[in-house]
C-alpha cells in the first residue's frame, strides 16, 4: 500500500523540494476511484506512516547530508587521529578519474571512526580488528563447520570479519554523480536482496547479522534522488536493512553502533 500510494500520488512537492505526505482524503479517494478494497485502519496507519517518513527526510536526513567539501573538511578534522596513533585502516581512492580522483571521504571517516571503537573497546589486541576491505562473500557456518548461508554480494565492510559477521555495512557515497543513474538505483535494490539473504540466514542459524546502509552526497540523494530515500526509508521500516546512517550522522550513532555489538 505504501509503494502504490508513493508512486501514484508522487513522492515529492513540486517546485518545494520535499518530501510529501497525504492526506486521509487524498488516499482515501485515490482507492476508491481504483477499485482498491483498504480498510479505513489501513489508511490512518498508512497516513501516520508518511507523515513520519517526511518529517524524518525533511527534517533530518536532509541536513546530515554532505557535500565534498563538507566531507573533505570533516575527513581532514578527523585525519590527525589516524596519524598520530598510526591507524591500519585503509584510506580509499574513490573510482573517479581527473579532478575528480579523490579520497573516499565518507569510507575513509567510516573505517578511522571503526578503528578508532575497537581501540578504545576492551577487544583491542593490537590488531586492526575488522575488515576494512572484504574480498570475498560473506559465509555463515554452524556450530559444526557446515556452511549455513552465503552473501550474493561483497560488502564494503564487516565485524570482526566476512566468516560469521557480527555486523556488515556496505557504503553508498556519490559525492561527484553528475545524475541519479541506474548505478545508484541498483544499489537501493542490491539492498533489498541482501536484506533477505540476511533474515533468511538469520531465521536457519539463528546467527543474526546487523546489516548497516551508510549513505551520503546532498545532491545525489537529495537534490536527484529523494524518491529513493523514500524507498530507503520502506526497506529500514520493512526490517531489510538493520540501520541507516546518513551523512555527519556517522560521527555520533557509528561509533556507538559499532560498541554495542563489541559489547555484546
Amino acid at each position: 500500500m505504501v509503494k502504490y500510494i508513493s508512486e501514484t500520488l508522487g513522492y515529492t512537492i513540486r517546485g518545494q523540494g520535499i518530501v510529501r505526505t497525504y492526506s486521509i482524503d487524498e488516499i482515501d479517494r485515490l482507492v476508491s476511484q481504483n477499485g482498491i478494497v483498504v480498510d479505513y485502519d489501513t489508511i490512518l496507519a498508512a497516513k501516520s506512516y508518511f507523515d513520519k517518513r517526511a518529517a524524518l527526510l525533511n527534517d533530518f536526513v536532509c541536513y546530515n547530508l554532505m557535500d565534498a567539501n563538507t566531507a573533505r573538511e570533516a575527513f581532514q578534522n578527523l585525519y590527525p587521529l589516524y596519524q598520530e596513533n598510526c591507524f591500519q585502516c585503509k584510506i580509499p581512492m574513490n573510482k573517479q578519474k581527473g579532478a575528480m580522483k579523490q579520497i573516499a571521504f565518507f569510507t575513509a571517516i567510516i573505517n578511522i571512526l571503526a578503528e578508532d571503537t575497537i581501540r578504545r573497546s576492551s577487544i583491542y589486541d593490537g590488531s586492526l580488528g575488522f575488515n576494512d576491505d572484504p574480498r570475498g562473500l560473506v559465509y555463515v557456518f554452524d556450530d559444526e563447520k557446515h556452511i549455513i548461508g552465503a552473501s550474493s554480494r561483497r560488502f564494503d565492510g564487516a565485524f570482526p570479519n566476512i566468516i560469521n559477521p557480527r555486523i556488515v555495512w556496505e557504503i553508498k557515497e556519490y559525492y561527484y554523480a553528475t545524475t541519479f543513474g541506474s548505478r545508484v538505483a541498483d544499489g537501493v535494490y542490491e539492498t533489498q536482496l541482501d536484506g533477505y539473504e540476511f533474515r533468511d540466514v538469520s531465521y536457519r542459524s539463528g546467527k543474526p547479522i546487523t546489516h548497516v546502509f551508510f549513505l551520503d552526497a546532498y545532491k545525489t540523494w537529495w537534490i536527484d534522488g529523494k524518491s529513493y530515500l523514500c524507498r530507503i526509508i520502506d526497506i529500514l521500516n520493512s526490517g531489510l536493512v538493520d540501520e541507516v546512517i546518513v551523512g555527519k550522522e556517522v560521527f555520533t550513532r557509528w561509533p556507538e553502533l559499532l560498541s554495542s555489538i563489541i559489547e555484546e
